[in-house]
């Protein structure tokens, strides 16, 4: 094992609950800041009032109160003054809601569930509430400075409206927002109208432009990257650390959200090697060893050296293919590239019809190109497919993940010690794609046609029609410049009136003619190194292993497609788990022990209060009431070891060892 392999081990293992040291019974220094913030404010206005302290001043140290109160909001918002299970808790909402009071139209509780929801989605430019769209610069986002908070309230009545945490805030928000405007009004009736403007106005447009850049821009900019080691960034310091109340140590902050502010350094300086691992971008901003201050390329490019990408992409080009088909390449970071296999796939996210669509569309490319590009045809009914085909242009963003799939050439098999290794002897390849299969099968056989070989390829191609073949010009261009290499053979099944091919289905009987090995009979040397591909649809997928398998091909030489089902198959036993809300409802669902009680709750059409769905904001927190639930790892931010002992769970991760009684658990 190398070293780079020995020190992954070791994180994976260690570092990832180094995190829960940090979190403390009671948060003294959130408390302490409370109460200086609350002090700040009666020293400073009174000192106004009396004439020893310039309105000016006064305007832009409340200002700073202002941010400086948020941090006691924010730390109430995510449970971190108070450990969960504390007969304190109530105590820090009430903080929360008195911290909240400076920004006006904040309300604690709303706010609350807008910032679970950015954790959540962080970065994503649809789902998450604080992303900027203004402009590259930071100043674009002045003019949304103001409308950052009406933002919120807007989210909350439309496109959030459908989520019952949510609507649970409706009515203390009108509360809040009568007793803050009525209490204004009513000094502004006494005559105090400056004073207001002074002290109130003014300060909360100063400190909501300090949470704007200090919690977001500065710490996600350039907004791109949705990895959870890259969505925002470290710009480590001392003072930096007091005077932004460790939000330079935002990255920390993202990790483990149940550690409090005031911490983050001290967890910085114990799991600096796991983010030096993960290359995390860290920068120094005075100058030193790191990328200077905003400056990391991490913050921007792929991951894991240009092995995998999980951010926004621009979409570069669109070609129109046939009717209903398109291709779709993607910028990728400037000097990067990303390294896939040929036949592998990309996952393309968009927030459509209220909910965020995610769809799995095949490389059509050879990787050795160096471009990320796939072809999609407009299915019936389809979505995300048709948004794609009709409505997206180019320079528009789209949220690109991966690659993924086993469906590779080369081959690989298996070297004995679990390492995929390519060293199957081909002698000849035969490609077999239905319809829109022909995308990853066109780039296994442009790879396959870069290599230095002599192996003959034989590409069968099964369309409805001539006018439905996807990227013909491209085929026809490749068998021109390989004839004695490559040969194609369409199989039309009707509309051929400008002859192309066979017409007719492509079946086991044509298939067989079509590969005279296959004829010759059972494990014919021609066809026993001959490594089969096929990618379309299930009845042409399935008939082609059959036919296959029937004149002896080794399964182990036939390659199938199959994109991974989004929910996990049962395995055993199901469990019945019921369910209590906190609005009374009740559901009960049936859970196998391999599966998670919100991944069958999202399935049966049953709403169970969640967000990012993967263990790090806790919005999912149940009690367990009775039963037994699979242990939970360290290395999950959204629950600590101390809540899982005291019988808490996340639904998200919970799967049950038997029947399983759950009640959602109160903030």
């Amino acid at each position: 094992m190398s070293m780079n392999q020995n020190i992954n081990a070791i994180n994976s293992k260690h570092f990832p609950s180094m995190w829960q040291d940090s979190v403390t019974d009671i948060a003294w220094g959130t408390l302490f800041l409370f109460f200086g913030y609350v002090l700040g404010y009666y020293f400073v206005i009174s000192s106004a009032l009396n004439g020893s302290l310039p309105y000016a001043a006064a305007t832009l140290i409340c200002g700073f109160l202002t941010f400086v109160g948020f941090t006691v909001l924010h730390e109430a918002g995510h449970g971190n003054i108070f450990r969960m299970g504390s007969p304190l808790k109530p105590i820090a909402d009430i903080l929360g809601w008195i911290s909240s009071a400076p920004l006006l139209i904040v309300p604690y509780r709303l706010w609350q569930r807008i910032h679970d929801r950015h954790h959540a989605f962080t970065n994503d430019p649809e789902r998450d509430p604080d992303h900027f769209s203004l402009g590259d610069k930071w100043y674009h986002i002045l003019p949304n400075v103001i409308f950052i908070p009406i933002q919120y309230h807007i989210m909350s009545v439309t496109s959030l409206r459908h989520i019952k945490t949510f609507r649970d805030t409706y009515p203390s928000t009108i509360a809040y927002l009568v007793l803050v405007f009525g209490s204004l009004s009513a000094l502004v009736h006494l005559g105090y109208t400056t004073e207001v403007i002074s002290f109130v106005l003014i300060p909360n447009v100063i400190g909501v432009f300090l949470l704007a850049m200090i919690f977001d821009y500065i710490p996600h900019h350039p907004h791109k990257s949705l990895d959870r080691y890259h969505d925002t960034r470290i710009y480590p310091g001392k003072l930096l650390n007091a005077l932004v109340l460790g939000q330079n140590y935002h990255l920390i902050h993202h990790m483990y959200p149940r550690v409090p502010w005031y911490k983050y350094q001290e967890v910085y300086h114990r799991i600096l090697p796991d983010l030096e691992a993960h290359n995390a971008p860290i920068e120094d901003i005075s100058g030193g060893i790191r990328p200077g201050f905003m400056k990391s390329p991490n913050t921007r490019n792929l991951l894991d050296g240009g092995r995998s990408v999980n951010m926004l992409l621009k979409v570069a080009k669109i070609e129109r293919l046939t009717s209903d088909a398109v291709a779709v390449a993607f910028e990728l970071p400037a000097g990067e590239k990303l390294q896939y296999k040929a036949g592998q796939y990309i996952t393309v996210s968009k927030w459509l019809n209220g909910e965020q669509q995610t769809r799995c569309y095949s490389l059509c490319a050879s990787p050795n190109k160096g471009e990320l590009k796939i072809g999609v045809r407009h299915t019936p009914n389809g979505l995300v497919s048709g948004f794609i085909n009709r409505e997206l242009e180019e320079g528009k963003e789209l949220i690109i993940h991966g690659p993924f799939g086993d469906f590779v050439y080369p081959p690989v098999s298996c070297d004995g010690h679990g390492d995929g290794i390519h060293n199957k002897s081909i002698e000849a390849l035969v490609l077999i794609a239905g319809g829109s299969g022909i995308t990853p099968v066109l780039s296994i056989m442009e790879t396959a046609l870069d290599e230095n070989s002599s192996a003959p390829i034989h590409l069968i191609y099964a369309c409805r029609s001539r006018d439905s073949i996807i990227f013909l010009d491209q085929i026809e261009s490749l068998k021109a410049a390989s004839p004695d290499r490559l040969k194609v053979t369409y199989v039309i099944g009707e509309d051929n009136a400008e002859p192309i091919g066979i017409e007719g289905r492509l079946d086991s009987t044509l298939l067989t003619s079509l590969l005279p090995a296959l004829e010759a009979g059972d494990n014919a040397s021609a066809a026993s190194n001959t490594e089969f591909y096929l990618c379309g649809p299930e009845g042409l997928k399935n008939m082609v292993v059959e036919t296959l398998a029937n004149h002896g091909i080794n399964e182990s030489r036939i390659h199938v497609e199959q994109f991974v089902a989004t929910v996990t198959k049962p395995v055993g036993e199901r469990h019945r788990v019921d369910i209590t809300l906190g609005d009374g409802q009740k559901h009960a669902l049936n859970v196998a022990s391999n599966q998670t009680v919100l991944e069958v709750a999202n399935a049966e059409g049953v709403k169970l209060p969640h967000a990012c769905g993967n263990g790090t904001c806790g919005t999912c927190k149940f009690q367990v009431d009775a039963g037994a639930v699979d242990d939970i790892p360290d290395a999950i931010p959204g629950i600590t070891s101390e809540e899982r002992t005291a019988g808490f769970t996340l639904a998200c991760q919970c799967k049950p060892l038997g029947s399983l009684s759950l009640s959602e658990a109160a903030w």
